[in-house]
């Protein structure tokens, strides 16, 4: 979920010529595929344009001539900026899910066993006597029987 990004980027203008170049993309989606991230290369119409996005947040902008053409990241100080906003965002992004869960989770616990929440529906305690009631204590406290039926 957190490992996923789409970066975003548009025609650059080098030596008279505007086109795409996702070759200047390749030490980025490289360093952060070894990283384990899953990364999406989406081409868009806004000249000179990169931005990274991670669960449909902006983490990262650039102007996309700033970053060398077909290197790794190692000697792209861009890149490098790139790779650690990923990180930490997605480190971000983790601890809000899990502050979010949490949040939730104690809600709903509270909720459940405050005054206000549903009640339980267990049978209560029974303490039982030593020496069972007898039938006519039971026909006098219910009244249910009324008379006596004979058995064949």
């Amino acid at each position: 979920m957190f490992l996923y990004v789409k970066i975003y980027y548009g025609p650059c203008e080098d030596f008279y010529t505007l086109s795409h170049k996702p070759q200047k993309l390749l030490g980025l989606r490289d360093q952060l595929l070894k990283l384990g991230y899953r990364v999406d290369l989406v081409p868009v119409e806004f000249r000179n344009y990169c931005v990274l996005e991670m669960c449909g947040y902006e983490i990262f902008r650039c102007n996309i001539s700033n970053l060398s053409f077909n290197t790794s990241c190692a000697p792209d100080p861009v890149c490098a900026r790139a790779v650690a906003a990923v990180e930490s965002a997605s480190l971000r992004l983790q601890r809000a899910n899990t502050y979010m869960w949490l949040r939730d989770y104690l809600a709903e616990e509270i909720f459940l066993r405050n005054q206000l929440g549903p009640r339980a529906h267990w049978l209560p305690t029974v303490e039982h006597s030593t020496k069972p009631a007898s039938v006519q204590d039971c026909i006098k406290c219910c009244r249910i029987l009324t008379s006596k039926n004979k058995c064949n």
